[in-house]
């Protein structure tokens, strides 16, 4: 038997997790979560709290039915915002406050309905105001809602950006943050030398991760936290050196295990000692290689 066989049979009989949530709090029924605190219904996010309705976004504090957002309070119906607050019914808007059906602004205060401004405050679909003229219509703007019928025709006549980055040098892919020498890389933030990366924050060195963050020198792996060295790992955190993991926490040294904590020197649940680890590591490395499914990822087990 192969060792994928034995790892496919190890995987299959043991517990699964039926939610995946990491180090959060107070968050009913929420799933992939990692450091949040008070959320509810919330999915794929990181470092959120108190928030509602919300997916695949890291570091929000008090928003509601966002998705994609970052670094952002007090926000609601909004899709693709970065360091935005009080901001409503926007996409694709960095660093604004106050906001209300937004497209593409960038350091905007107090505008309605607009689409593509760049630093500007007091503007209704694009048109500019005084503070108080602002201030007199917007109750009004905001009891009627979006002119969707003028909000599109300003969408059509705008021009739009070919791409979304902020802070990055050196990079190539689209919605990209603070990050460096990084290729085709998407949704990502504060990455360095990395390839291949999607949906992943502070990473170094990292080749075809998805999901993935705080990590360093990995490969082939989704949804994990604070890997150093390793590949083939699927929902594990705090782990190094490891290969073909899933579930596992806190490991260092383990080969092809599930469901670990705390653990050195495992192949496939099985303990060994150390000298007896690497021996039997190079063994099963070997066989692969004859095989031809050395460096084949998890699709093959998980």
């Amino acid at each position: 038997m192969s060792f994928f066989d034995d790892l496919k049979k190890l995987k299959e009989a043991q517990p699964h997790l039926s939610v995946h949530v990491w180090k959060s709090d107070n968050s009913d029924y929420c799933d992939q979560l990692d450091g949040c605190k008070n959320g509810y219904l919330c999915f794929n996010n990181r470092l959120t709290e108190d928030c509602m309705y919300s997916f695949d976004s890291r570091w929000d504090k008090d928003c509601v039915d966002i998705s994609y957002c970052n670094k952002c309070e007090l926000c609601y119906d909004s899709l693709d915002l970065e360091g935005c607050y009080g901001c409503v019914g926007s996409q694709d808007c960095e660093n604004c406050t106050d906001c209300w059906y937004g497209y593409d602004l960038k350091g905007c205060k107090d505008c309605f309905g607009c689409v593509g401004l760049r630093k500007k405050k007091f503007c209704v679909y694009n048109e500019q105001l005084s503070e108080e003229e602002y201030k007199e219509r917007l109750p009004k703007l905001r009891e009627e809602g979006l002119d969707e019928v003028r909000h599109e025709k300003l969408q059509r006549e705008t021009p739009r950006i070919a791409l979304t980055a902020l802070n990055q040098e050196n990079c190539f892919g689209n919605y990209i943050v603070g990050s460096k020498d990084s290729y085709y890389v998407f949704k990502v933030h504060d990455l360095e030398d990395c390839f291949y990366m999607y949906d992943s924050q502070e990473d170094k060195d990292c080749v075809d991760c998805c999901a993935f963050n705080k990590s360093e020198l990995c490969y082939g792996c989704m949804e994990n936290s604070t890997l150093y060295n390793c590949n083939f790992m699927y929902w594990c955190a705090n782990c190094t050196d490891c290969e073909y993991l899933m579930y596992c926490f806190d490991c260092e040294h383990c080969f092809g295990c599930f469901g670990l904590k705390y653990k050195k020197y495992c192949i496939l649940n099985e303990q060994y000692s150390k000298e007896e680890y690497f021996s039997r590591v190079r063994e099963i490395k070997e066989q692969m290689k004859k095989d031809g499914v050395f460096g084949e990822g998890l699709d093959l087990v998980f």
